[in-house]
């Protein structure tokens, strides 16, 4: 088992090694001011654009009083990558490669959160946690309107008519900015979403851990 567990590490190791040579991970933001929320209908209007993001975002971002929208991707690269080697039938090495370039997707949201927090944390602000269309019933469809906003500072990112983004590593979402903004956690414990991309996060397996 030992051994096992050795050949796997050090696959993952250099097909991670592999995919940080040929990667082309971009991230891009966008900052709007004055929100105007609506509790009653759940629905957030942001330069003329109206976002049903449902109770659970919309409560996490009422106290905003500006709105970060941004978008980070892994580019082509990897996911050219993980379906050559699946069409090589190499399955598993397939699958791990799918797997970096999730996480070097999210790495880059990561990297604009942090950014987007440090900079509004010296001017005496905070930062919400981020949330994607499509987590905590705010509706996929939304995305439209997401990059609407975003116009050309896409990263590249275009989406199909259903709202999927190319490349598919991809992440994009808002951050709520204000004086009585907090972050509070990912409140999985109301929240039905079996497949939420936050869902119990700080236990899942971080891929570039040394």
């Amino acid at each position: 088992m030992d051994k096992a567990d050795d050949y796997l590490l050090c696959l993952i190791q250099k097909l991670i090694t592999e995919c940080e040579k040929i990667c082309t991970p971009k991230a891009a933001c966008t900052l709007f001011s004055k929100p105007a929320f609506d509790p009653d209908k759940g629905t957030m209007l942001l330069n003329n654009e109206s976002f049903f993001l449902n109770n659970i975002v919309l409560n996490a971002l009422s106290e905003s009083l500006e709105i970060a929208v941004f978008i980070g991707t892994c580019g082509f690269e990897v996911e050219k990558f993980s379906k050559q080697l699946m069409l090589n039938t190499q399955t598993l090495e397939g699958y791990i490669v799918d797997l970096i370039g999730s996480e070097i997707a999210e790495g880059m949201a990561d990297y604009i959160h942090k950014r987007v927090a440090l900079e509004f944390e010296a001017q005496g602000s905070h930062s919400s946690n981020r949330f994607s269309p499509g987590y905590c019933k705010w509706p996929v469809a939304d995305q439209q309107l997401l990059f609407r906003l975003m116009n050309t500072n896409n990263c590249g990112v275009q989406l199909t008519p259903s709202s999927l983004m190319i490349p598919v590593k991809s992440v994009s979402g808002i951050i709520g900015l204000g004086n009585k903004v907090q972050n509070s956690g990912y409140s999985c414990n109301i929240c039905k979403e079996e497949y939420c991309l936050y869902r119990e996060k700080r236990q899942q397996p971080n891929l570039f851990k040394a």
